[in-house]
């Protein structure tokens, strides 16, 4: 099922941040990539395999290989990287299954395959201005990924969607995401799943007192006494994904 967080460009971003470029289309294209990169005084550089050290330069870009791309894309590892990068992906159009799998993952940036190297490098200097930017040429296929499972959650029976809700509570990222952050909708949404403040920690590689921090604030914006009534509250606003 498609969580959506807000891809499109509109909500500006102040701080700069590392880049981690999934290369998810045809072919590697590093050297070509590169040399686009650089010449707008970019730090890049390519790897095999994503690199153990935490990047160091905010400028830096690190392009990883097809093969790792789709490794971590497919391992569901991403979600916890976006708390060490910023996640860009070159994708291809017309794939809405490699679309979906890409948004769900909370890749903040995305760029068409069909896009020049210039052309991507400048785009991503657009990029910088806001937290989430999607490719002009990428868009209507959001669109259509989003329409898509829209219609498909409409059409469950209405005792399947009980029977969701019941056994587990999902938040609507697209809903949450209007009051909260994104890292506070991952901490809010590990909260309906029972999570203590030590696991989403564990699990989401922060310390406790990040999420804290997070729970203490998105606590305050959702105007809840505790992480128990923060539960209560997400009913209450229709923030429940298929609710």
């Amino acid at each position: 099922m498609l969580r959506t967080t807000r891809h499109y460009s509109g909500e500006h971003s102040a701080s700069l941040c590392s880049y981690l470029w999934l290369q998810l289309g045809e072919q590697n294209n590093d050297e070509y990539l590169l040399t686009a990169l650089h010449a707008k005084g970019y730090h890049a550089e390519s790897h095999s395999r994503l690199p153990k050290k935490k990047p160091r330069n905010k400028e830096e870009v690190v392009i990883l290989s097809k093969e790792e791309s789709f490794r971590l894309l497919d391992s569901g590892v991403l979600h916890a990287l976006s708390n060490v990068y910023r996640l860009c992906a070159v994708i291809p159009p017309r794939s809405p299954v490699l679309m979906e799998k890409t948004v769900e993952a909370e890749v903040m940036t995305l760029f068409s395959i069909n896009q020049p190297f210039r052309q991507m490098v400048q785009n991503l200097s657009v990029a910088r201005l806001y937290k989430t930017y999607v490719d002009p040429l990428l868009q209507l296929d959001l669109v259509q990924v989003v329409r898509l499972n829209q219609s498909a959650e409409e059409d469950l029976e209405p005792s399947v969607k009980a029977n969701k809700i019941d056994g587990a509570l999902d938040l609507n990222y697209a809903k949450a995401s209007v009051t909260l952050t994104a890292s506070e909708c991952r901490v809010l949404d590990s909260i309906l799943k029972g999570k203590s403040n030590r696991k989403i920690a564990e699990d989401d590689y922060l310390s406790v007192s990040t999420v804290n921090n997070h729970v203490s604030q998105l606590t305050k914006k959702m105007n809840a006494n505790d992480r128990t009534h923060t539960v209560k509250r997400v009913v209450e606003f229709g923030w429940l994904r298929g609710g």
